[in-house]
C-alpha cells in the first residue's frame, strides 16, 4: 500500500519541519521513511528500524544517496542514570565486567483475551515481523547491555518462545550473550511474566 502523507500535508507545514518521525507498528517504518529522505527530510525512527534486511540496505543506500541522516531511538540510553552507569563503568569504578544481567519483564501480554490495539500488531507477524517479545522489548535489554557496559556482543544462544495461544510471534525469551571482552551475559525478556 502506497503511503503518499508528504503528499497530503500542506506546503507550508512541510517547508516548517524539521524532520519527520515514525513511530508507527512496525510493518509502516520503511515506506514513509523513504518518501520523508528522498522528500529531503532527516527521519528518527522507533525500532526496528525496518522490516527486513532487505529493507534496511536499500534505507542505507537512501541515506548515502540523499545525504540525510536516519536516526533509531533507544530511549533509555537518555536516561540519567543510564549515562551515569555507563560513566562509572568506562572509569573502572566497579572494577572488570566479567558478567551483565538484563531484564524486562512485562505481564500485559498474559492473558490470550487481551484486546489493546497495541497488543493485536504486537503479536501478528505481518505487523510485528519476525520477532515479537526480542523485537520489541528484548531489543532494549540487548542495547543497554552494549551501551552501558561499553563492551559488543559476539555470540548469541537463545531460547524464544510462544506462552499464549494466538500469538504468530514470539511473547517469552531467555538469550546466554558472551561478549568481546570474554564476559558472559543474560537477557531475559517476556511479555508474559505473571507478577505475583
Amino acid at each position: 500500500m502506497q503511503i503518499e502523507f508528504l503528499d497530503q500535508l500542506n506546503l507550508s507545514i512541510i517547508s516548517g519541519m524539521d524532520f519527520v518521525a515514525i513511530i508507527t507498528p512496525n510493518n509502516v517504518h520503511y515506506e514513509p521513511a523513504v518518501l520523508a529522505l528522498r522528500a529531503g527530510f532527516d527521519v528518527v525512527i522507533d525500532k526496528p528500524i525496518c522490516f527486513s534486511l532487505k529493507e534496511a540496505r536499500e534505507l542505507s543506500q537512501i541515506v548515502k544517496e540523499t545525504g540525510r541522516t536516519l536516526c533509531l531511538t533507544h530511549i533509555y540510553t537518555g536516561y540519567p542514570m543510564v549515562k551515569q552507569a555507563r560513566q562509572m563503568i568506562a572509569r573502572y569504578d566497579i572494577g572488570l565486567i566479567r558478567k551483565v544481567y538484563v531484564e524486562y519483564p512485562q505481564g500485559w501480554l498474559s492473558h490470550e483475551d487481551v484486546k489493546m490495539k497495541q497488543a493485536k500488531w504486537r503479536t501478528e507477524s505481518h505487523q510485528s515481523g519476525p520477532s515479537g517479545c526480542l523485537g520489541d522489548i528484548g531489543i532494549h535489554a540487548f542495547n543497554l547491555a552494549e551501551y552501558i557496559s561499553g563492551l559488543q556482543v559476539t555470540h548469541v544462544c537463545a531460547d524464544i518462545r510462544v506462552v499464549i495461544e494466538g500469538h504468530q510471534v514470539d511473547d517469552d525469551a531467555s538469550v546466554l550473550l558472551r561478549f568481546n571482552n570474554g564476559a558472559s551475559g543474560v537477557i531475559m525478556a517476556s511479555q508474559v511474566v505473571l507478577f505475583i
